[in-house]
C-alpha cells in the first residue's frame, strides 16, 4: 500500500513532536515535510528542539525544517497542524483549499461546518466535512481535534448521555504543565529542585495583592509552577463547555445541534508533567448506580472495538475502569495513552447521578494521536 505523503506544521513544539511520534512508522501516512518558523529553516529537528526527542527515529530527527510560508499543500495528501491558534487560521485555510488538514489548534473549532471529532463518539459528524468543502469551495477540509481537557470529559460522558438522561454536569480539572506547551514545560523544568517553594512570593510582597485583571494579563508562564497551583487558565473553561456540547450533539439534515444539558467547570494547572485529571459530578433525571455506569462503559467498549479495532491507533480499551483513583504517574500511558482512565465511580450524596474521576493523556489522546485516529477513520471511509 502506498502511504499518504504527510506534512507537519509547527513541528518543534510539544504537539508537533506528538504528531511525529504518532506518525512514525505509520502504516497509512508517511512524514515527508516538517515545517516551523522562519528562524528554524534549514536546521535539523534534533538541533533545534528544546524538548526530548530521543525516542523519535533518527531519520525523522534529521529532517531539515522548512518555513511554514514555503509550504505547497498540493505536494501532500494530509497536513497536520500543531500551530498556535493565533497563526493557525491563515495557514490551515491556505492548505485546506487543496488538501485535508487535521489540527490540534482551536482556530476553527467553533465554526458551524467544522466537526470536533472523537472517532468512537461522533464519527457521524464527518458528514460536515463535505458540507464544509461545498460551503467554502475547497478541495480539502479542516478537522481540528478538541481541547485536551474536553477529551477525557467527553469520552467519559458519551456512554451515559442517553441511557442515564444526563441533566447537569459539574467538572473540575487539574491539568498537566505540558498542556501549556513547550515553553511552560521548559520553565517548570528550570524551577524544579532550585529551591523549596515558599507560600509567599517576593512579587506579592513588593507589589501588593494580585488583582484578577493582572492575573489574567500576565498569564501562566509568569508564576512559579513548582509547588504551586495556577488557578486560572485563559479561556479554558469556556472551551470545555462549548466543545463538550458540540461533540456530544446530534447532526440532522445538515445541522449540528449541541447538547442542551448544563455544564459548570473549573480548570487549574498543577505541577504534573503529563495527564489531565478531572473530577466529574453527573446529575441525571433517572436513578443510576455505579454498577449501571460500569456496565454502560463495558458495552461502549464492546461496540467501539467492533467498529474501530482495525484502525492502527485504536486502544484495546477506549475506556478503562479502575476500582481506585487513576494516577498520572501510573496510568497516563495505559493503552498507549489512548484510553480514558476512570475510577472512583460513586453515587451522589443526594439526588440521582454519579461522581467519578477521569484521567486522559493530554499529549496523546488529547492532542496529536487523537486526531490522527480520526484521520485513520476518515481514510478507511475514503474521505481522505
Amino acid at each position: 500500500m502506498t502511504k499518504l505523503p504527510t506534512a507537519i506544521l509547527g513541528a518543534t513544539g510539544a504537539a508537533g513532536l506528538e504528531f511525529i511520534r504518532a506518525l512514525s512508522n505509520h502504516p497509512l501516512f508517511q512524514v515527508e515535510g516538517l515545517y516551523a518558523s522562519e528562524r528554524s529553516k534549514g536546521r535539523a529537528l534534533e538541533d533545534i528542539c528544546i524538548l526530548d526527542e530521543e525516542d523519535i527515529p533518527k531519520s525523522l530527527r534529521r529532517i531539515r525544517l522548512k518555513d511554514c510560508n514555503s509550504i505547497n499543500p498540493e505536494n501532500y495528501g494530509l497536513i497536520c497542524s500543531a500551530l498556535p491558534s493565533e497563526v493557525a487560521r491563515e495557514y490551515e485555510s491556505h492548505c485546506a483549499r487543496t488538501t485535508p488538514v487535521i489540527s490540534t489548534s482551536a482556530a476553527h473549532r467553533y465554526e458551524e461546518d467544522v466537526p470536533l471529532m472523537i472517532t468512537e463518539i461522533n464519527a457521524g459528524h464527518a458528514v460536515l466535512l463535505e458540507e464544509q468543502k461545498k460551503n467554502r469551495g475547497w478541495k480539502g477540509w479542516i478537522a481540528p481535534g478538541p481541547n485536551c481537557t474536553t477529551v477525557g470529559l467527553a469520552m467519559s460522558l458519551a456512554p451515559l448521555m442517553d441511557a442515564c438522561e444526563v441533566e447537569h454536569i459539574t467538572m473540575s480539572s487539574y491539568q498537566a504543565i505540558s498542556g501549556g506547551g513547550a515553553a511552560l514545560i521548559e520553565k517548570w523544568g528550570g524551577q524544579q529542585g532550585v529551591t523549596i517553594p515558599q507560600p509567599i512570593s517576593p512579587f506579592l510582597l513588593k507589589e501588593g495583592p494580585l488583582s484578577p485583571d493582572k492575573h489574567i494579563s500576565m498569564g501562566e508562564s509568569y508564576f512559579l509552577l513548582e509547588g504551586n497551583v495556577i488557578g486560572y487558565i485563559k479561556d479554558e473553561e469556556g472551551k470545555v463547555i462549548k466543545e463538550a456540547r458540540k461533540i456530544l450533539g446530534t447532526h440532522t439534515k445538515g445541522n449540528l445541534f449541541p447538547r442542551e444539558w448544563t455544564l459548570d467547570c473549573s480548570c487549574v494547572r498543577v505541577p504534573v508533567l503529563q495527564g489531565h485529571f478531572e473530577t466529574v459530578f453527573v446529575r441525571t433525571r433517572t436513578e443510576v448506580t455505579p454498577a449501571d455506569v460500569k456496565e454502560l462503559y463495558a458495552q461502549f467498549n464492546e461496540k467501539a472495538r467492533a467498529k474501530y479495532a482495525q484502525l492502527p491507533s485504536s486502544p484495546k480499551n477506549f475506556i478503562t475502569v479502575l476500582e481506585r483513583s487513576p494516577h498520572p504517574r501510573l496510568d497516563v500511558n495505559l493503552d498507549g495513552g489512548m484510553s480514558a482512565i476512570i475510577g472512583r465511580i460513586e453515587p451522589l450524596a443526594s439526588g440521582h447521578g454519579v461522581k467519578y474521576q477521569v484521567l486522559s493523556n493530554n499529549l496523546v489522546r488529547g492532542a496529536a494521536k487523537g486526531i490522527v485516529h480520526v484521520a485513520e477513520y476518515l481514510y478507511s471511509e475514503r474521505l481522505l
